[in-house]
């Protein structure tokens, strides 16, 4: 594969995860479904898209595979779980954020400037996500706030989401012309 196609491949896919961030945004505004199941189902399609930024990528493939599995895993655990509650979801969500954050700082260590920066503000924001929902930020307030009442899963994790997809979308977006072409030393 060109250094060309594979640039595009992970730009397009950080678009794409860009218009998930959209979605989990504007959640709350439509609360049709069972929170498990929206938030569930925007982890696999993110998880789905990272995992083909992966198979484009020359190096740094291991951590995001990671990444990307982390997020496909979680995104089926809540979709197939019709019981699970806000607390299961809840402790998903940490699991799933603190795994992007260590493999995507594991990346970060491995690689040199500017992609380790994007590497490194990317595992920040994921890992500050799951120290705000340890902490009980009551981001369902502020949602609830906004958007009139709504599930509250939806309430507590669209922003949360939200958050982690921009960050994502946005490294892979000004970070594929440098993964693509990047070499192993």
């Amino acid at each position: 594969m060109s250094d060309q196609a594979r640039k595009h491949i992970i730009r397009i896919a950080g678009f794409l995860i860009l218009l998930l961030a959209a979605v989990a945004a504007f959640l709350p505004a439509e609360p049709k479904m069972p929170g498990r199941f929206i938030v569930g189902g925007l982890l696999l399609a993110a998880g789905v898209i990272e995992l083909a930024a992966t198979a484009a990528r020359r190096i740094h493939k291991p951590s995001a595979a990671i990444a990307g599995a982390a997020t496909v895993l979680a995104g089926i655990r809540l979709v197939a779980d019709p019981n699970a509650g806000f607390f299961p979801v809840l402790n998903m969500v940490i699991l799933w954020l603190v795994v992007r954050a260590a493999a995507l700082s594991f990346a970060a260590s491995r690689c040199r400037p500017p992609l380790q920066g994007w590497f490194i503000l990317t595992a920040a924001t994921d890992f500050l996500l799951a120290v705000m929902l340890l902490a009980g930020l009551p981001v369902a307030l502020v949602v609830a706030g906004l958007f009139g009442p709504t599930s509250e899963i939806v309430d507590t994790f669209s922003w949360i989401l939200a958050a982690s997809f921009v960050a994502t979308g946005a490294f892979l977006i000004a970070a594929a012309p440098i993964e693509a072409c990047e070499r192993e030393d």
